[in-house]
Protein backbone atom coordinates (compact mmCIF):
# COMPACT_ATOMS: atom_id res chain seq x y z
CA UNK A 1 0.00 0.00 0.00
CA UNK A 2 1.22 3.69 -0.76
CA UNK A 3 0.91 6.11 1.34
CA UNK A 4 2.19 9.63 1.08
CA UNK A 5 3.52 11.54 3.48
CA UNK A 6 0.63 13.77 5.22
CA UNK A 7 2.74 17.28 5.92
CA UNK A 8 2.58 18.27 2.18
CA UNK A 9 -0.79 18.45 2.43
CA UNK A 10 -0.92 20.19 5.64
CA UNK A 11 1.17 22.91 4.71
CA UNK A 12 -0.81 23.35 0.79
CA UNK A 13 -4.24 23.41 2.60
CA UNK A 14 -3.09 26.20 5.53
CA UNK A 15 -5.83 28.17 6.30
CA UNK A 16 -3.08 31.42 6.57
CA UNK A 17 -3.76 31.16 2.37
CA UNK A 18 -7.13 31.88 2.82
CA UNK A 19 -6.89 34.28 5.46
CA UNK A 20 -4.69 36.27 3.55
CA UNK A 21 -6.88 36.31 0.34
CA UNK A 22 -9.69 37.84 2.91
CA UNK A 23 -7.10 40.58 4.16
CA UNK A 24 -6.30 41.12 0.30
CA UNK A 25 -9.81 41.44 0.03
CA UNK A 26 -10.12 44.07 3.05
CA UNK A 27 -7.77 46.11 1.79
CA UNK A 28 -9.05 46.27 -1.65
CA UNK A 29 -11.89 47.72 -0.01
CA UNK A 30 -10.27 50.23 1.67
CA UNK A 31 -8.14 51.68 -1.32
CA UNK A 32 -11.27 52.77 -2.86
CA UNK A 33 -11.46 55.58 0.11
CA UNK A 34 -9.54 58.33 -1.91
CA UNK A 35 -11.52 57.92 -4.82
CA UNK A 36 -14.54 58.10 -3.11
CA UNK A 37 -13.72 61.45 -1.22
CA UNK A 38 -11.85 62.73 -4.96
CA UNK A 39 -15.01 62.72 -5.91
CA UNK A 40 -16.89 63.50 -2.78
CA UNK A 41 -14.28 66.67 -3.00
CA UNK A 42 -15.17 67.80 -5.99
CA UNK A 43 -18.83 67.77 -5.73
CA UNK A 44 -19.16 64.70 -8.08
CA UNK A 45 -21.71 62.61 -6.02
CA UNK A 46 -22.70 60.42 -9.26
CA UNK A 47 -18.82 59.17 -9.38
CA UNK A 48 -18.96 58.92 -5.25
CA UNK A 49 -21.82 57.03 -5.54
CA UNK A 50 -20.25 54.68 -7.95
CA UNK A 51 -17.40 54.42 -5.98
CA UNK A 52 -19.39 53.52 -2.54
CA UNK A 53 -21.66 50.96 -4.53
CA UNK A 54 -18.27 49.35 -5.05
CA UNK A 55 -17.03 49.91 -1.86
CA UNK A 56 -20.05 48.26 -0.87
CA UNK A 57 -19.14 45.35 -3.45
CA UNK A 58 -15.97 44.46 -2.01
CA UNK A 59 -16.83 44.84 1.52
CA UNK A 60 -19.83 41.76 0.60
CA UNK A 61 -16.56 40.10 -1.20
CA UNK A 62 -14.76 39.89 2.28
CA UNK A 63 -17.79 39.15 4.32
CA UNK A 64 -17.85 35.92 1.26
CA UNK A 65 -14.49 35.10 2.40
CA UNK A 66 -14.80 35.68 5.92
CA UNK A 67 -17.64 33.48 6.03
CA UNK A 68 -15.15 30.66 3.95
CA UNK A 69 -12.93 31.33 6.42
CA UNK A 70 -14.83 30.36 9.32
CA UNK A 71 -16.49 27.39 7.92
CA UNK A 72 -13.45 25.62 6.69
CA UNK A 73 -10.79 26.31 9.19
CA UNK A 74 -9.90 23.10 10.29
CA UNK A 75 -10.18 21.73 13.86
CA UNK A 76 -7.50 19.29 15.63
CA UNK A 77 -3.87 18.29 15.94
CA UNK A 78 -2.87 19.17 11.98
CA UNK A 79 -3.75 23.04 13.46
CA UNK A 80 -0.22 24.67 13.94
CA UNK A 81 -1.20 27.99 15.04
CA UNK A 82 -4.02 28.80 18.01
CA UNK A 83 -7.61 28.38 16.14
CA UNK A 84 -8.56 31.28 18.05
CA UNK A 85 -6.10 33.64 17.00
CA UNK A 86 -6.49 32.74 13.45
CA UNK A 87 -10.38 33.96 13.86
CA UNK A 88 -9.58 36.71 15.72
CA UNK A 89 -7.22 37.76 12.93
CA UNK A 90 -9.92 37.10 10.46
CA UNK A 91 -12.42 39.33 12.94
CA UNK A 92 -10.13 42.28 13.33
CA UNK A 93 -9.24 42.21 9.54
CA UNK A 94 -13.29 42.54 8.62
CA UNK A 95 -13.29 45.48 10.61
CA UNK A 96 -11.22 47.18 8.18
CA UNK A 97 -13.83 47.08 4.92
CA UNK A 98 -16.74 47.40 7.78
CA UNK A 99 -15.18 50.87 8.32
CA UNK A 100 -14.35 51.90 4.96
CA UNK A 101 -18.20 50.79 4.11
CA UNK A 102 -19.61 52.65 6.98
CA UNK A 103 -17.76 55.93 6.33
CA UNK A 104 -18.33 55.97 2.21
CA UNK A 105 -22.28 55.28 3.56
CA UNK A 106 -22.51 58.28 6.19
CA UNK A 107 -20.94 60.95 3.23
CA UNK A 108 -22.85 59.98 0.54
CA UNK A 109 -25.94 59.45 2.64
CA UNK A 110 -25.54 63.50 3.55
CA UNK A 111 -23.43 64.61 0.67
CA UNK A 112 -21.01 65.28 3.22
CA UNK A 113 -17.77 66.86 2.10
CA UNK A 114 -14.62 68.49 3.73
CA UNK A 115 -14.22 72.67 3.43
CA UNK A 116 -12.23 72.91 0.05
CA UNK A 117 -9.21 74.11 1.75
CA UNK A 118 -8.66 70.99 3.59
CA UNK A 119 -8.20 68.80 0.43
CA UNK A 120 -4.68 68.63 0.72
CA UNK A 121 -4.00 67.14 4.38
CA UNK A 122 -7.33 64.78 4.00
CA UNK A 123 -5.73 63.33 0.57
CA UNK A 124 -2.76 62.72 2.85
CA UNK A 125 -4.30 61.53 5.51
CA UNK A 126 -6.03 59.05 3.51
CA UNK A 127 -3.07 58.32 2.07
CA UNK A 128 -1.45 57.40 5.31
CA UNK A 129 -4.58 55.28 6.10
CA UNK A 130 -4.44 53.42 3.01
CA UNK A 131 -0.36 52.59 3.59
CA UNK A 132 -1.23 51.40 6.90
CA UNK A 133 -3.56 48.65 5.72
CA UNK A 134 -1.20 47.80 2.71
CA UNK A 135 1.64 47.47 5.40
CA UNK A 136 -1.07 45.24 7.47
CA UNK A 137 -1.73 42.90 4.70
CA UNK A 138 2.09 42.32 4.22
CA UNK A 139 2.75 41.25 7.57
CA UNK A 140 -0.50 38.84 6.76
CA UNK A 141 1.39 37.62 3.95
CA UNK A 142 4.87 37.07 5.64
CA UNK A 143 3.16 35.40 8.15
CA UNK A 144 1.81 32.98 6.00
CA UNK A 145 5.23 32.66 4.26
CA UNK A 146 6.79 32.09 7.07
CA UNK A 147 4.44 29.44 8.34
CA UNK A 148 5.92 26.98 5.88
CA UNK A 149 8.74 27.70 7.72
CA UNK A 150 8.21 26.64 10.95
CA UNK A 151 8.05 30.28 11.83
CA UNK A 152 12.25 30.55 12.73
CA UNK A 153 13.23 33.41 14.78
CA UNK A 154 15.09 35.62 12.17
CA UNK A 155 11.73 35.50 9.87
CA UNK A 156 10.11 36.51 13.37
CA UNK A 157 12.02 39.43 13.61
CA UNK A 158 11.33 40.69 10.30
CA UNK A 159 7.40 40.38 11.04
CA UNK A 160 8.10 42.30 14.20
CA UNK A 161 10.17 45.31 12.51
CA UNK A 162 7.38 45.55 10.11
CA UNK A 163 4.69 46.09 13.00
CA UNK A 164 7.07 48.50 14.30
CA UNK A 165 6.47 50.58 11.00
CA UNK A 166 3.19 50.01 11.16
CA UNK A 167 3.12 51.42 14.72
CA UNK A 168 5.09 54.36 13.22
CA UNK A 169 2.45 54.46 10.31
CA UNK A 170 -0.69 54.53 12.80
CA UNK A 171 0.40 57.66 14.77
CA UNK A 172 1.08 59.86 11.67
CA UNK A 173 -2.07 59.14 11.17
CA UNK A 174 -3.20 60.67 14.59
CA UNK A 175 -1.25 63.58 14.23
CA UNK A 176 -2.87 63.93 10.95
CA UNK A 177 -6.40 63.82 11.99
CA UNK A 178 -5.68 66.46 14.90
CA UNK A 179 -4.35 68.56 12.02
CA UNK A 180 -7.43 68.30 10.74
CA UNK A 181 -9.64 68.19 13.01
CA UNK A 182 -7.83 72.03 14.35
CA UNK A 183 -8.74 73.35 10.69
CA UNK A 184 -12.20 72.38 10.45
CA UNK A 185 -12.90 73.76 13.62
CA UNK A 186 -11.74 77.47 12.04
CA UNK A 187 -14.41 76.56 9.15
CA UNK A 188 -17.69 75.25 12.13
CA UNK A 189 -19.34 78.54 11.17
CA UNK A 190 -19.59 78.06 7.53
CA UNK A 191 -21.17 74.98 7.92
CA UNK A 192 -23.99 73.68 9.79
CA UNK A 193 -23.70 71.80 13.52
CA UNK A 194 -25.13 68.36 12.42
CA UNK A 195 -22.54 68.27 9.00
CA UNK A 196 -19.60 69.29 11.36
CA UNK A 197 -20.30 66.96 14.03
CA UNK A 198 -20.54 63.93 10.91
CA UNK A 199 -17.52 65.78 9.51
CA UNK A 200 -15.64 64.95 13.01
CA UNK A 201 -17.01 61.23 13.14
CA UNK A 202 -16.22 60.50 9.40
CA UNK A 203 -12.33 61.66 10.50
CA UNK A 204 -12.63 59.60 13.66
CA UNK A 205 -13.74 56.66 11.40
CA UNK A 206 -11.03 57.30 8.89
CA UNK A 207 -8.51 57.25 11.33
CA UNK A 208 -9.99 53.92 13.27
CA UNK A 209 -9.44 52.09 9.89
CA UNK A 210 -5.61 52.58 10.52
CA UNK A 211 -5.93 51.42 14.13
CA UNK A 212 -7.62 48.32 13.09
CA UNK A 213 -4.33 47.95 10.56
CA UNK A 214 -2.43 48.02 12.99
CA UNK A 215 -4.24 45.55 15.22
CA UNK A 216 -4.09 43.30 12.36
CA UNK A 217 -0.27 43.61 12.25
CA UNK A 218 -0.37 42.58 15.87
CA UNK A 219 -2.22 39.54 16.01
CA UNK A 220 -0.60 37.96 13.49
CA UNK A 221 2.90 38.91 14.86
CA UNK A 222 1.02 36.45 18.26
CA UNK A 223 0.46 33.85 15.22
CA UNK A 224 3.93 34.39 14.20
CA UNK A 225 5.47 33.99 17.23
CA UNK A 226 2.85 31.30 19.08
Amino acid sequence: MNVKPALNDVFSSSPLGHIERHAQACLNCVKQLSAYFEAAQAGDWKKAEKVQSEIVRLEGIADDLKMEVRMNLPRGLWMSVSRADLLDLVRIQDKMANETKDIAGLSFGRELAFPKKLDKSLSKYIETVIQAAEKAVEVVAETRDLSRSAFGARQVKVIASKCVAIEKIERRSDKSQLKIRAKLRYHEEKISPVDAMFLYQLLSQIGEVADHAEKVSHRAQIIASS
